[in-house]
């Protein structure tokens, strides 16, 4: 459910009014408890240094254009991801620790996995998972795009009312597209992620405007796998059937 239209209903976030973009759902199970997580890091991390990124950024999308949040693709576990600088790493891991979770390793040198166990009472059983990725290597998954061309979002939860920054549109859409071509455990999980906020785009000619070369590869690599109207993740939009027409319009020359 959104709460108003942008200008419509204000919170105050570090002194300053912050429109409110979308409300979290009181119905989101597991998801709950982790936008708990998404609002804590939202006080205590500046602004700019960090991006959410991933599915629920793509249902933060869903939720600011009031569609249907069933439609976005998330893994079974409660799961996060950020993109954060070098510089501010330390502060993260420092937050993510006096929230209780621990550092597990990290997969490659600029990807950190932390965890939390459940607490007593929670919603699920299974420990609550962040992946934290570093930017200056990590522009072919769309992280750096990302944190370039965030976005601050006021966002409500009972009377939490923080602002989380949130990649533009654009440039979720580019960010799942990459992690299409990077992922190698669910990547049609990221390709149909891509074509619902593909059907956000009001304007994909002007959209188009702004892309960069990368962007334009990544979203061309996507294309290549998915670029047929019958292709699934198109077939499962219903609501916008023209979903696949703003995507061809997008990559138009």
């Amino acid at each position: 459910m959104v709460l108003g239209a942008p200008d419509a209903l204000h919170s105050i976030d570090g002194g300053r009014a912050v429109s409110i973009a979308f409300a979290v759902p009181e119905s989101a199970v597991w998801r709950d408890e982790l936008w708990d997580t998404i609002l804590d890091l939202s006080a205590l991390l500046d602004e700019g240094s960090w991006v959410l990124v991933g599915g629920h950024a793509v249902l933060a999308h869903a939720l600011a254009h009031d569609r249907d949040c069933e439609l976005v693709s998330h893994s079974v576990r409660p799961l996060g991801r950020l993109v954060t600088t070098a510089s501010a790493m330390p502060t993260v891991i420092r937050c993510l620790r006096e929230l209780g979770f621990v550092l597990e390793g990290t997969s490659i040198a600029t990807e950190f996995r932390f965890s939390r166990l459940p607490e007593r009472g929670s919603l699920s059983d299974l420990p609550q998972q962040w992946i934290v990725d570093v930017t200056g290597v990590t522009s072919l998954s769309g992280g750096d795009q990302a944190l370039e061309r965030c976005e601050p979002r006021g966002a409500s939860k009972g009377l939490r009312a923080p602002s989380v920054p949130l990649p533009s549109l654009l440039a979720s859409i580019v960010y799942e597209a990459a992690q299409f071509g990077s992922s190698t455990t669910e990547p049609f999980v990221h390709a149909r992620n891509a074509a619902f906020l593909v059907s956000f785009v009001h304007n994909p000619i002007g959209a188009r405007q702004e892309l960069t070369p990368d962007d334009r590869r990544i979203l061309r690599a996507l294309d290549a796998a998915v670029g047929l109207r019958q292709h699934s993740v198109w077939s499962r939009l219903p609501i916008d059937p023209d979903a696949f027409i703003r995507w061809k319009l997008l990559l138009a020359e």
